[in-house]
C-alpha cells in the first residue's frame, strides 16, 4: 500500500509550497484545486524526485465532487498526510456581500476541512499512523469586522483542530493548526482588501510559513504561528478585552473599504 501526501488548494501559494517542500522529502502527492493546468505545471516541476505526483482537479466548494474524489479514490491508497490548505476571504460588510459567494467560503473554509478529515481518519486510526494540517489564520484569535464570516471561519477551523488533536493522539495521528498572518499569497487579490503600510510591513514569503506549518505538525505541536511579528500582535490582543480588539480591527478594515 502506497503512502501519500494530499494537498488541498495546491495550484498555488502555500498548497504550491507544501507541494514542493513535501516533494524534497519524497513524499508522494495527491494534488487537487480547480486550476488542473497550474497542477500539471506543478507535477511537471517535480519531475525530478523520485516520487509519484497525482493531480485531481476538484472544487472543494462543491461537495458533491469532493464526495465524488474520494469515492473513485484508489481503495490501495493511504493518505497518510492531509494538509486542508484551501480558503479564501472576502472583504466588506457581512449584509454587502454576494449570497452564492458568501455561503461557498462556509464550504470551502469549513466543511471541506470537515469532510476530509472526516473520510480519512478512520483509514489513519486503522494504520496507528497519520498527520493533519489545518491552515487556520492569525484571524482565528479575534473577531474581524468588515471580514466577519472569514475571521469566524478560521476561529471554527483553529478550535476544530486542537479538539480532534486530543481526540487522536491515542491512535499516534498529529494534527496541527497553522496560524498564518498575511502572507504574499493570491489572498488579498481573491479577497479585493489590500494589505495596509502596516500590514505591508509584516507580510511574509508563502515558503517560511509553510517551512514552519511543517516543523510543527511533524512535531504535533498544537498550534504554530510563523513570524515573531504575529507573536506579538497574539501578545497584543491579551491586553485587550474581545470586543475592544474587534473595535481596532474594525478601525483598520474599514480604511480599506
Amino acid at each position: 500500500m502506497k503512502t501519500y501526501t494530499l494537498i488541498t488548494g495546491a495550484s498555488s501559494g502555500l498548497g504550491k509550497d507544501f507541494a514542493h517542500e513535501y516533494a524534497k522529502q519524497n513524499k508522494n502527492l495527491i494534488l487537487i484545486a480547480r486550476r488542473l493546468n497550474l497542477l500539471e505545471a506543478i507535477k511537471e516541476d517535480l519531475k525530478g524526485y523520485p516520487i509519484e505526483v497525482l493531480v485531481y482537479q476538484v472544487d472543494v466548494s462543491e461537495l458533491t465532487a469532493l464526495k465524488n474524489f474520494m469515492d473513485h479514490l484508489d481503495p490501495e491508497i493511504f493518505i497518510e498526510r492531509l494538509i486542508n490548505n484551501a480558503g479564501f476571504g472576502l472583504h466588506g460588510t457581512f449584509d454587502s456581500q454576494i449570497e452564492a459567494r458568501m455561503m461557498e467560503m462556509t464550504r470551502v473554509n469549513i466543511e471541506a476541512v470537515n469532510y476530509l478529515a472526516y473520510r480519512l481518519i478512520p483509514k489513519m486510526k486503522a494504520m496507528k499512523q497519520g498527520e493533519i494540517l489545518n491552515v487556520a489564520s492569525m484571524a482565528a484569535f479575534t473577531a474581524g469586522p468588515y471580514m466577519a464570516e472569514y475571521y469566524a471561519t478560521k476561529a471554527y477551523v483553529l478550535s476544530f483542530s486542537i479538539a480532534l488533536r486530543e481526540e487522536l493522539k491515542a491512535f499516534n495521528i498529529k494534527v496541527s493548526a497553522l496560524c498564518p498572518g498575511p502572507t504574499h499569497t493570491e489572498f488579498f487579490h481573491v479577497a479585493k482588501n489590500g494589505p495596509t503600510l502596516l500590514f505591508e510591513n509584516i507580510t511574509m514569503a508563502s515558503l517560511p510559513v509553510v517551512q514552519k506549518g511543517m516543523k510543527a505538525l511533524a512535531s504535533n505541536q498544537a498550534i504554530s504561528i510563523p513570524g515573531t511579528q504575529n507573536y506579538f500582535l497574539l501578545l497584543l490582543t491579551k491586553f485587550f478585552p474581545r470586543v475592544g480588539a474587534a473595535q481596532i480591527i474594525a478601525s483598520v478594515q474599514k480604511g480599506k473599504l
